[in-house]
């Protein structure tokens, strides 16, 4: 058995969501996560192209030069994208019912995310869309699409606790800062993609990339409020959260009191951010040392707005972690969870790694770190060996692709996706190069549960040698449905050896280009989403540069991304340079453009929906012999001592029966009264000699049949025969049995009897 989801908890039952509890527990049943057969598969219809519209002032439709990091609403009504139309570059969005597109925001304008009905879209952009604001840096909003009368249209979501000036920024210590001049043009906030606003759009998640006033004491929000400038002093590389309703900044990420994995509080009831290293690390994963170029840095937010998840570094300083827990430097990295909902004494939570202190086992063990070697059977051990490389240990994700590495979380926050590309403990022995290969995990977070029991992986390499993409290609980009019941994943891949969940498409005809694939945990199900528009068979493809046989033309940026979910799990919208999805495509990048001219639009696809068709009821016969009566007639006859003969007659049913029996016997005729004795004695003596033989009924009888089943009937001679039954031998005949029943042909069946007639001899004739 490869892990626990056998010891799921009732709380882990209780949380889930209906259709995802049913998938669950299939897995329960079928022996943790053994293969179960597939209820059936998913079936997506034609692929449909987003990024094209009519744009205000122009009749005609457009397709937009390139379009990156798609969202659709909830709804399904709405997709927003950051690209560009005509040369106009910025975030737009397009109104699938009527077709129109809208500039959401010009410029630098990217990364969007969209609320449930589409009316807010959140994004990142160093443009001062407020002048009076004077936000400096790359900065988060929010843009109501319609406002009501006075009402702004743009929101600034990155702004000081309690009042709507911007964040101010010290650009001097900006983490990883290699072009001076330019700090102010890389460092600030943002927001990630997808995933960065609440349904409502009233919450914003979002990070900070250099020293800010994103925590202040309650005197400088005093100072802040009346104008003044109290210096930025937060440490860079911080999670908030901003409630556009209340005006609320809230520090998710925060230090926690050594060893109790509650966060600290200061004089103000406010919590502490995590402090700097000296190398540069806080308290997110920064993926690269550009921003805004750092398009999957960022957090999470629950569409409901409650919790909040990041990849998270310096562990320690923020999660309840084992004493001695071995490996657990500044650069350590591993995916973070927070329920904001519950206060700001809310833990953070490890989602998954190395270390289990949280496991009431491993309380009880004593233990002050994993007993190597690493074993599942040691309380406080988790799911992953820590990524070693060149003497240091990087987590459960090293940086080395273009991979989206964000922890998606379903709606209410409870179940987390998410990438690793560290050695899983309970996966054994791994070709050496699986450990840099990323795989796709998911996580319930629900209490009771230990990160073994709450973990489920949902990829595994196939093996292989390491250049054989279609077995060991990365997976790039990940989303998850709202109710947590449907994964989706860009990779390079086309095989996948895993029986749960089953691989049920067809492989792409040549691996290489990335394509989009669907998992369905409530049909346990693996569905390939993209391909070409001749059929499921065709792979996605565009121009690309000549190669030699057998390498890959195409690079980790050339494919599908994005996937981002309506609300119901049916809909999916995303990215993709592919030519050949849409019929007609003419946005091709060809074999020497670049990025952002790459090609990319924006499509969506929608899973086909068959309806109910009643199938046909009938109710088969009983097993066995027909209860209904075979309407034939049976006969059988014993001769009787006293010369009568008992007839056994089978009847099929209720009817009347009539038997007669018939005889070969000599007639004879009588002499006239006045004939004298001479002539008398001659007729006698021509009697001897000759006389007649005729056919005759000697015997008849009648009697009803009350139903089917066997009735008797008694055959005695008439009177002027009876005697015949006591010569030598008896009578023999033939008796007919006719059966007749309203509604039915006639039954007869004859069968030969002898009418015999025993004498009991006195002793003196013996």
């Amino acid at each position: 058995m490869r892990r626990g989801l056998n010891s799921v908890s009732a709380a882990w039952r209780a949380a889930l969501p209906v259709r995802l509890l049913t998938a669950v527990l299939v897995c329960i049943l079928a022996g943790s996560l053994l293969a179960v057969a597939p209820a059936g598969a998913d079936v997506f219809g034609p692929i449909s192209l987003a990024s094209e519209g009519a744009i205000p002032g122009s009749a005609d439709y457009q397709q937009s030069d390139y379009a990156h990091d798609p969202a659709i609403s909830g709804d399904g009504r709405y997709v927003a994208f950051d690209g560009s139309f005509g040369g106009v570059t910025g975030v737009w969005r397009r109104d699938l019912a009527t077709g129109t597109v809208e500039q959401v925001a010009g410029g630098s304008a990217e990364l969007p995310s969209i609320s449930e009905n589409g009316r807010y879209i959140s994004f990142t952009s160093s443009e001062d869309l407020v002048p009076e604001d004077n936000a400096k840096g790359p900065n988060v909003w929010v843009r109501d699409m319609e406002p009501a009368e006075g009402e702004p249209e743009y929101i600034l979501a990155s702004a000081v606790n309690g009042g709507s000036q911007a964040l101010r920024y010290e650009y001097a210590g900006a983490p990883g800062s290699t072009e001076r001049g330019n700090e102010e043009e890389h460092y600030g906030s943002l927001a990630s993609g997808r995933s960065a606003l609440s349904a409502d759009g009233r919450q914003v998640a979002f990070m900070t990339t250099a020293v800010s006033t994103l925590v202040q004491d309650p005197e400088e929000e005093l100072q802040e409020r009346e104008g003044k400038s109290p210096p930025p002093h937060t440490p860079a590389l911080q999670v908030a959260v901003r409630d556009l309703e209340t005006q609320r900044t809230t520090l998710v990420s925060a230090m926690d009191e050594p060893g109790t994995g509650t966060p600290k509080l200061n004089a103000s009831g406010q919590n502490e951010p995590v402090p700097t290293s000296a190398e540069g690390y806080g308290a997110i994963y920064p993926g690269r040392s550009s921003f805004p170029g750092a398009t999957y840095a960022g957090a999470s937010i629950s569409a409901d707005g409650t919790t909040v998840a990041w990849m998270g570094q310096e562990i320690e300083d923020q999660a309840q972690v084992l004493p001695a827990e071995p490996y657990l430097s500044p650069s350590y990295s591993e995916p973070l969870w927070r329920r904001i909902a519950d206060g700001p004494q809310a833990p953070i939570r490890r989602i998954t790694g190395g270390g289990d202190p949280a496991s009431p086992a491993c309380a009880q063990s004593g233990e002050t770190r994993p007993v190597e070697p690493l074993s599942l059977s040691d309380p406080c051990q988790g799911p992953f060996e820590q990524n070693r490389h060149e003497g240091t240990t990087l987590g459960i994700w090293t940086l080395g692709t273009v991979a989206d590495y964000l922890p998606r979380l379903s709606a209410n926050g409870q179940i987390v996706a998410f990438l690793s590309n560290a050695r899983e403990i309970a996966a054994g022995e791994e070709f050496k190069f699986a450990e840099s290969s990323d795989d796709l995990y998911i996580v319930n977070m629900a209490d009771g549960l230990t990160r073994v029991q709450a973990l489920r992986r949902l990829t595994e390499i196939a093996g292989g040698e390491a250049g054989e993409l279609a077995r060991g290609g990365k997976i790039i980009d990940l989303g998850i449905s709202p109710d947590g019941s449907e994964i989706a994943f860009s990779t390079i891949r086309t095989v996948f050896p895993l029986g749960s969940p089953a691989f049920v498409s067809a492989p792409a005809g040549a691996p290489g280009m990335v394509e989009l694939f669907d998992i369905d945990l409530l049909d346990d199900t693996l569905t390939r989403v993209t391909h070409g528009f001749e059929g499921e068979a065709q792979p996605s493809e565009q121009p690309h540069r000549e190669t030699p046989s057998g390498q890959d033309p195409y690079t980790e940026q050339d494919g599908a991304f994005s996937p981002s979910f309506t609300t119901n799990g049916q809909t999916l919208a995303f990215s993709s340079t592919a030519s050949n999805l849409v019929y007609g495509d003419g946005n091709s990048p060809g074999t020497g453009q670049q990025a952002p001219f790459d090609g990319s639009d924006a499509f969506v696809v929608s899973r086909v929906l068959f309806g109910s068709t009643p199938a046909p009821q009938f109710v088969s016969s009983a097993p066995g012999p027909s209860i209904t009566p075979v309407w034939t007639l049976g006969v059988t006859a014993i001769s009787r001592a006293n010369g009568s003969v008992l007839l056994y007659v089978q009847a099929p049913g209720s009817g009347a029966l009539r038997a007669g029996a018939q005889s070969a016997v000599v007639t004879r005729s009588a002499l006239p009264a006045r004939a004298g004795r001479r002539a008398r004695r001659s007729s006698v003596s021509r009697q001897r000699l000759g006389g007649t033989v005729a056919t005759r009924t000697v015997a008849t009888r009648e009697t009803d049949a009350q139903g089917a089943g066997l009735q008797t009937l008694t055959l005695a001679l008439a009177a002027r025969y009876r005697s015949l039954a006591r010569q030598r031998g008896g009578l023999s005949g033939k008796v007919t049995v006719t059966f007749t029943a309203h509604g039915h042909p006639t039954l007869r069946k004859s069968i030969l009897v002898t009418f015999l007639r025993r004498v009991k001899l006195s002793k003196g004739r013996r």
